[in-house]
């Protein structure tokens, strides 16, 4: 009977941390669309851009908050996390760079500093 109470125990517990670890990873998802999403929004005000170009921001946009959540998660030092989501950060705005023509450029580095 004790064996029984034990596996059941168990076995709730075990749910009980699958059901919060799957709701910390749907606030994640949530969390990285809401980031980017915002950050596109901004963007489209403050560059005036094209739908061409919402959506090439938009892609670079998404693509870089997906990598940004992977390194998140990783089991490394958070030196090293900082460090390649800085570079991410550069990636990203090196891309957008080139999807913009020469004043929306000169907005973009002006709202960078």
């Amino acid at each position: 009977m004790k064996i029984i109470k034990l596996l059941t125990l168990s076995l709730l517990i075990s749910t009980n941390c699958f059901g919060q670890e799957s709701e910390n990873t749907v606030n994640q998802i949530n969390n990285t669309e809401n980031n980017y999403i915002t950050e596109l929004e901004d963007l489209e005000s403050l560059l005036d851009l094209n739908a061409e170009q919402v959506q090439q921001v938009s892609s670079i946009l998404e693509g870089i908050e997906q990598k940004n959540g992977q390194v998140s998660s990783m089991n490394l030092i958070q030196e090293d996390k900082d460090a390649i989501i800085e570079r991410n950060q550069q990636a990203k705005s090196a891309m957008i760079i080139a999807i913009l023509n020469e004043t929306q450029k000169a907005i973009y580095l002006e709202s960078l500093n």
